[in-house]
């Protein structure tokens, strides 16, 4: 690894500090499911992106704020900028100069930011280049019938330069996923689509670089899927596990209450 565990740990825990920097002074967003993911998001930039080559697609749209702190500390675009683009009113002006390198997609509806990714896979394949496309799907998400027919033609097409990591946190928008539609045993799923899988601890950040590490080498014709068990909110534990938490992002005396709370994983 380039950076140690102990880096990568404490580069994830300032994210989430300065995701809530961010979005209590917006009034919104998406907590918990940004929370979910930080640790891989930090590897996956840190570690094994290559500016001007990786492709990124975030299907599961809400979850993306956990990207403006990684963003601003990469230089893609300074504080202030975040501050505007993101508010209600904010200028587009600066977001049209922006050029974010990797960066292709995110959002909605649901389902459809891996069929981008594998019909993006697809071209890149067919132009003889040598990118790697990630794409970062949220578990509830996986209910919509446009992501089995995306594995499928992933799977047919042989698309092993595609990297879907799946944020396993349990809940949905309502309540948790085995409770709403059960999703088990999801890994074997995946595989009889023709997807090589891995299923890994997703705040491990050594587990993270070790599946994503073994993935870019395999060339077995697969498309690679990681499976990254994550706790939803995971870094303040009054939120985690707990339904109807989806869109929460704290106000009032609860902004205090989520900094002086917030959690730090691994060794300082």
């Amino acid at each position: 690894m380039k950076n140690s565990k102990e880096c990568l740990n404490e580069k994830a825990y300032q994210y989430r500090k300065r995701f809530l920097e961010i979005f209590t002074r917006l009034g919104f967003g998406h907590l918990t499911s940004a929370f979910s993911w930080a640790e891989v998001a930090t590897v996956l930039f840190h570690e094994f992106y290559v500016k001007g080559t990786d492709h990124l697609f975030v299907s599961k749209g809400h979850g993306i704020g956990i990207l403006f702190p990684i963003f601003e500390e990469l230089g893609f675009f300074t504080e202030s900028q975040v501050d505007d683009m993101i508010r209600i009113g904010g200028s587009n002006e600066e977001i049209k100069k922006l050029v974010i390198p990797g960066f292709d997609f995110y959002g909605g509806s649901l389902g459809i930011g891996i069929g981008m990714a594998a019909g993006y896979a697809k071209g890149e394949k067919l132009s003889g280049k040598k990118s790697r496309v990630y794409c970062v799907v949220g578990d509830a998400e996986c209910y919509e019938g446009a992501v089995w027919e995306a594995l499928n033609f992933a799977g047919f097409q042989k698309l092993d330069n595609l990297i879907v990591l799946v944020d396993r946190n349990q809940l949905g928008c309502s309540d948790f996923t085995e409770h709403m539609l059960a999703l088990e045993p999801l890994d074997k799923k995946w595989s009889a689509f023709n997807w090589d899988v891995q299923v890994i601890d997703g705040h491990n950040v050594e587990d993270i670089y070790n599946a994503v590490k073994i993935a870019i080498e395999k060339k077995n014709g697969m498309p690679q899927c990681i499976i990254a068990n994550t706790v939803k909110g995971k870094g303040l534990d009054y939120v985690t596990g707990r339904p109807l938490m989806h869109g929460y992002v704290p106000q009032g005396t609860d902004i205090d209450k989520a900094f002086n709370e917030l959690q730090f994983f691994g060794c300082k």
